[in-house]
């Protein structure tokens, strides 16, 4: 596992998760898919800021160590997360980004953020390696 030191002492919370149609993210204990098109989406855009993710994310991550902190309680110790396996609701984000993967695969865990909390203020489409259109959506919290 790699090792990170930094504790996170911000105020800002970013959540990064992937969703089929429904919302789903896992089923079985799997992820549902993977597209190292979002990968380097992720990292190119942290601005120097690291992106903390559990040991389940790690494999995702391999090619971007020196940008990634793997961690158990990664969700209280960074500021931009990437969450694949966890509820996050409780997070209270202020910035949710969701890379969709615009089709319905078997879930039987799915994200619960109450997207109800927040506005969409940007999305656009990227060309993905295995799926051909990945929809990003940039979610901010109502103030």
């Amino acid at each position: 596992m790699w090792i990170c030191y930094n504790i996170f002492e911000g105020d800002f919370m970013k959540i990064i998760v992937c969703l089929d149609d429904n919302s789903g993210m896992l089923f079985n204990n799997r992820r549902q898919s993977r597209d190292r098109v979002v990968c380097e989406d992720i990292v190119k855009n942290l601005e120097g800021e690291k992106l903390y993710i559990s040991p389940f994310s790690q494999i995702l991550f391999e090619n971007f160590r020196d940008d990634v902190c793997v961690s158990e309680d990664f969700l209280l110790n960074g500021n931009i997360c990437f969450v694949e396996n966890q509820a996050v609701s409780q997070c209270d984000a202020d910035e949710v980004i969701v890379y969709k993967w615009n089709r319905v695969y078997p879930s039987d865990f799915y994200c619960d953020i109450d997207f109800s909390k927040y506005f969409l203020t940007e999305q656009t489409e990227l060309e993905g390696f295995s799926h051909e259109k990945i929809t990003k959506e940039v979610y901010k919290r109502v103030v």
